[in-house]
Formats: C-alpha cells, sequence, structure tokens
C-alpha cells in the first residue's frame, strides 16, 4: 500500500512538473498599442477579408484565442502596469498616464529573472518608473517616434534609422542571436504601433489603395442626441470624434488637407455623414498599413524561432494594451467601458500545452496574464497578484471558481466605472442615472436600456454585482470615480492653463511674439541636429 502512494505521488508531482514547466520553455511577449481585436483577421469581424494578418492569426490557430479578454481601465500606462503587476490600478498605483509603479507591487519579469531568466525588453514602456526585472532594457521616452527612433536604457543611448516597428524588430533578433542558450529567455517586443498617428513605411503606400474598407455599424451614430451620458460626455471632454470634438479638433479637421492615403478633398463639405465617411476611410487605410507592418514583423521573430529550433519551446503571446475604437460610435481611441474599448485581443501559442485553434471565452482580465506566465515557468506567484492564472483554460479546462462580471474603472474625463457580464454592461457615471447595455440584443451598444421598467430586477442584481467587484478588488469609496467637471469648471482650467503660460513667458523672458517665437524653434532645432549627430558620433 505504502509503495503504491509512494508511486502515485511521485505520478501526481511529475504530471504538476510538466504542466508548470519543468523544462521552464521560453517566452516572447509580443505587446502592441491600440490593436482593435476587429482588425486582427483571426477575431472574424466585418474587417477579416481587408484587413488580414497571417502572421498574428498563426499565434491564434496553433493556440489559443481569447474572445472576452478585457482591461480594467483602457489606456496605455495603466494597462501595461497591469500586465506586469497582476493588479487593478488602484492598487499598483498607476490610474492614469504615465504614473509610475508602486515599489512594493510584483512584477512578472521580476520574478522570472530571479528564477534564472534571461530577460530583455525593446520598444514602448510608456510608464512613469523605470523598468524592473530586465537584463537588457532599450525603450523610448513616451510615446516614442515612428521613424528613426531613439532609445534609452541599460546599453546606453542609441539613435537608430528606420521605421520603429522594424528596427525594434532588429534589435530583438539580435539580442536573441547572442543569447545565453544554456538559458530560457523572456524577450518583451513592445510596438508602438498602431498607435496614432498610424504611420507607416512607404513600402505599404498600395497596400488597399483605392478601395473603401467595410465600415462599423455605429460610425454614424448621432452622440449628440443619444441617451448615454457616458458617449454625450466623451464628446463634450474630449477630442477623439471622427468630426465632433471639443475646440474643433475632429479627425476630420485634423487631416481634412491630407492627400494620402484617400483623398479628403473628395467629398461633400456641406453633408456631415460625407465627412465622417472619408475621415473614417483616410483612418481605416492608414491604420491597415500600420498594422501590416506588425504583422510582417511577428513573422520575421517567428521564422528565426523555427530556423533555431526553439518555436515549439517558446510561449509566444500576441496581444495591445487595450483596445481600440476604429470609428465605433464615430469616435476613434478608447477610454470607455464600452465593447471596443475594453475587450482587447489576446492569444497564445505553445504546443505543450494549448490544444491548436482553441477559442477561450471566459470573462478573462489583463491582471491575469502576469500569474497565467508565471505558473507556465513553474515560478511561485506573488501572492499580492489580484489576477487568477489562466493555466487551466489554456489546458482546455473549465475553472471552479469562474468569474461572473469583470470590473472597470476609468479616472480620467470622463470619469466612470461598472461592470461587465456575460450578457450586460452595467456602467456607473458619477452624478448620473446608471446606464445599461445588452449586448446580446444590441451588440453595437446603441441603446442606454437602463430607464426600462422592464429591467427593474436586472439593474438590482447587477448592483449587487457591482457592490460584491468593489469589495473584490479591493477599491475603497474615496478611490472611486468622481464627478465629471462641468464645461464652465474646463473652461476655466484651460483659460488658468493659458493665462499661466503667458505669466511664464513674461516672467521668464520667453519669447512671446510670432517672431520670437520662430527664433526660439529654430535654435531648439539646431540644438536637437547638434545633439544627434554627437549621439550618432558615439
Amino acid at each position: 500500500m505504502k509503495i503504491f502512494q509512494f508511486a502515485l505521488a511521485i505520478a501526481v508531482a511529475s504530471t504538476h512538473f510538466v504542466s508548470a514547466g519543468a523544462e521552464r520553455p521560453n517566452m516572447l511577449i509580443v505587446l502592441v498599442d491600440d490593436h482593435a481585436f476587429e482588425a486582427i483577421s483571426a477575431y472574424n469581424s466585418y474587417l477579416k477579408d481587408h484587413i488580414q494578418t497571417p502572421s498574428i492569426d498563426r499565434v491564434a490557430n496553433e493556440g489559443m484565442r481569447f474572445d472576452n479578454m478585457t482591461v480594467s481601465t483602457s489606456i496605455c500606462s495603466p494597462c501595461r502596469a497591469s500586465l506586469l503587476t497582476g493588479q487593478h490600478g488602484h492598487v499598483n498605483g498607476v490610474r492614469t498616464l504615465n504614473g509610475g509603479i508602486n515599489e512594493t507591487s510584483p512584477q512578472y519579469p521580476v520574478q522570472l529573472q530571479k528564477a534564472g531568466y534571461q530577460t530583455w525588453l525593446v520598444g514602448k514602456w510608456h510608464l512613469g518608473s523605470t523598468p524592473k526585472g530586465y537584463d537588457k532594457h532599450m525603450v523610448v521616452k513616451g510615446q516614442g517616434h515612428y521613424f528613426d527612433p531613439t532609445f534609452y536604457g541599460s546599453e546606453g543611448t542609441w539613435k537608430r534609422k528606420g521605421y520603429s516597428t522594424d528596427v525594434y524588430t532588429d534589435i530583438a533578433l539580435d539580442w536573441l542571436k547572442n543569447r545565453d542558450r544554456n538559458k530560457p529567455f523572456l524577450l518583451s517586443l513592445q510596438y508602438k504601433a498602431p498607435h496614432a498617428q498610424y504611420d507607416y513605411p512607404d513600402r505599404y503606400n498600395d497596400l488597399h489603395a483605392g478601395v473603401s474598407l467595410p465600415e462599423p455599424p455605429s460610425l454614424y451614430e448621432d452622440i449628440a442626441n443619444c441617451n448615454s451620458i457616458l458617449k454625450k460626455e466623451m464628446l463634450r471632454t474630449r477630442k477623439f470624434h471622427m468630426l465632433h470634438a471639443q475646440n474643433g479638433d475632429s479627425y476630420y479637421q485634423k487631416h481634412r488637407n491630407s492627400k494620402a492615403p484617400n483623398k479628403m478633398f473628395d467629398h461633400d463639405e456641406s453633408d456631415d455623414r460625407d465627412k465622417i465617411r472619408v475621415a473614417y476611410q483616410h483612418l481605416i487605410h492608414k491604420y491597415a498599413r500600420c498594422v501590416k507592418g506588425n504583422d510582417d514583423n511577428l513573422k520575421r521573430v517567428i521564422e528565426y524561432l523555427e530556423s533555431e529550433g526553439l518555436f515549439d519551446d517558446t510561449v509566444v503571446v500576441y496581444l495591445s494594451d487595450q483596445g481600440y475604437w476604429l470609428g465605433q460610435h464615430g469616435f476613434f481611441d478608447k477610454r470607455l467601458i464600452l465593447e471596443s474599448s475594453m475587450r482587447t485581443p489576446f492569444m497564445i501559442r505553445y504546443p505543450k500545452l494549448i490544444k491548436p485553434g482553441s477559442v477561450n471565452t471566459d470573462l478573462c482580465v489583463n491582471i491575469d496574464i502576469a500569474p497565467t506566465l508565471l505558473e507556465i515557468a513553474g515560478v511561485e506567484i506573488p501572492a499580492a497578484m489580484q489576477g487568477r492564472s489562466m493555466l487551466s483554460l489554456l489546458r482546455g479546462e473549465k475553472m471552479s471558481d469562474g468569474r461572473e462580471a469583470q470590473w472597470y474603472s476609468y479616472w480620467s474625463n470622463p470619469n466612470h466605472h461598472g461592470i461587465r457580464t456575460e450578457r450586460y454592461t452595467y456602467i456607473k457615471v458619477p452624478g448620473h442615472d446608471v446606464e445599461l447595455y445588452d449586448r446580446k440584443i444590441d451588440p453595437d451598444q446603441f441603446n442606454n436600456i437602463a430607464a426600462n421598467p422592464e429591467n427593474v430586477e436586472i439593474l438590482k442584481n447587477l448592483e449587487k454585482q457591482l457592490q460584491e467587484k468593489i469589495i473584490e478588488v479591493g477599491i475603497a469609496e474615496e478611490q472611486l470615480p468622481k464627478p465629471n467637471p462641468t464645461t464652465e469648471e474646463i473652461n476655466s482650467r484651460n483659460d488658468k492653463k493659458e493665462k499661466d503660460k503667458r505669466s511664464r513667458e513674461t516672467s521668464e523672458g520667453e519669447p512671446v511674439t510670432q517672431e520670437q517665437k520662430a527664433i526660439k524653434r529654430a535654435a531648439r532645432r539646431a540644438k536637437k541636429i547638434e545633439q544627434t549627430k554627437e549621439e550618432q558620433s558615439r
């Protein structure tokens, strides 16, 4: 009996060890910026026959595609912090753009580095804190530039010629070729693309030329007269609408004189619908060409891994920091709890664990990714991580404690929070009535149905779920998003900023006339040229 128990114990231990990665796999994490799931052909959206991504699709088709992966705050820096820490923004300290991660928060690259991984990061960082847990890191400041990027990091300061997606990949491949072949690696390859302004190299100039790409169903939605305070607040406080935006800073206004990639001037300027149409076509053509660069460069990395016999021994992940509106509700950008913004693409390939062609529909959140990667590597998951490992899902199993709702909060106009369930999206905009969308009958989220009498019980149940979720994620009342500022407050703040700026210019002897400003701009350009020459000489 004892022999049997001993043998059983060995078998169980062996099974667990293999499942967690007896031979620790390499990891390639391709994190991109603002890649809408609709613009990946594996997701079978309205764009699938036009924006084709065969290399990205390969990760999904030979691994697992997640169809209900969401973010808890749809903006770049908080999403990146949550991916690293497995924590929500109110815990890791990054709730808005450019925040720094708390020193006490865990980060999965740190754990992998301690476990013996060689770890590298190249590309866009977009966090206020210095990267941790990487043997080598070369990142760009802020958004970085699409062309001729300058890198800063552990290897010094580098200026590189070329298109950023190509350059990031070149550096990544160089590191791979010169790796320690006795250690597993973590390579974080983080593209700026396809972030606005969606720049692309000349080799894609003819892609979709002269072709009208499909439109999202909600492109022409009349936001000004809809029954959603959240959408109206987005229109009032932000500049991300195709035609109507604060200060006239809409996509159409920005690009109306642009001739490429489609002719913005070829339309009826008296017809608002026509102006939205050409604005969308301009955006989606640039975006598609930018995405093409991501796909082609992923192919380069995959081909290298295959040539080295490493592809099947490497966990390959392709994901975006969050979703993105490609004209949905007339908007571009992200920020809101609504579907195209909150849902984010996530696909993972590792044939030793994942059955090819798998599709997962569980309610997952980006805080789940860090603990999942650690468990695949057989590395202990820090107790401070709020996410749950998705390892059982990758095996094709169900979780015993599956989520019933996904948490969301956003702390920059328009402030709001809420939950997303299998069917409903339930939203609180501070100072206003709740909003409710039934995505089963209204997948494009045109209609806020919170005021319908027949939905009283649904609202009660969702409010109960929301309160339970607030307790679960550990957010205090005072940490929840506050009421949005009034138009008068926004105007007052803008006036104060302008007044303060002029005061500084006067007191500090800054140029105030147009001629003086032009002289100073020329001086700055000359200084920048000189700095570039110095960098290149080094």
